[in-house]
């Protein structure tokens, strides 16, 4: 999986985020494709895991300041991102698991970047106003 030009958002830290997740769905890919086996395809999953909770922790983190209206439907794709790894995981000695991991990794990069991402990019770049909390004065 390589990155173009069209999945960009135009928020150049979530882009390059997002360019480290794509990354960790490529070594994976890779280990599956070179059939490297279940130690270093384990691995790669972990590390994926790491950058998406990352990424994830700052993606929700900037729809709450721009108060992005549809980040509780984001979070919880969130959500199910990780179980479907955490699924992945457990099966992945076998051989399914190896075409589930790639179907899902393509799927999630279709959906979840390029039209989820858009919404809430969208939301921001329409002119959305931060959050400011009662406490703080203006």
């Amino acid at each position: 999986m390589e990155w173009k030009d069209e999945y960009s958002l135009g928020i150049l830290e979530i882009d390059n985020q997002h360019k480290l997740l794509m990354n960790g769905f490529s070594v994976i890919e890779e280990s599956i494709s070179l059939d490297l086996g279940w130690s270093n395809t384990h691995y790669a999953i972990v590390e994926l895991i790491k950058v998406a909770h990352m990424h994830f922790t700052f993606e929700e983190a900037l729809m709450r300041m721009f108060g992005y209206p549809g980040s509780d439907v984001h979070q919880k794709e969130h959500q199910f991102f990780f179980e479907k790894l955490e699924n992945i995981e457990r099966l992945a000695l076998k051989e399914v698991a190896r075409i589930e991991i790639v179907d899902f990794m393509q799927d999630w990069l279709s959906t979840h970047i390029l039209v989820k991402g858009r919404d809430y990019a969208n939301h921001i770049f329409s002119g959305a106003q931060l959050v400011r909390s009662g406490h703080i004065p203006l």
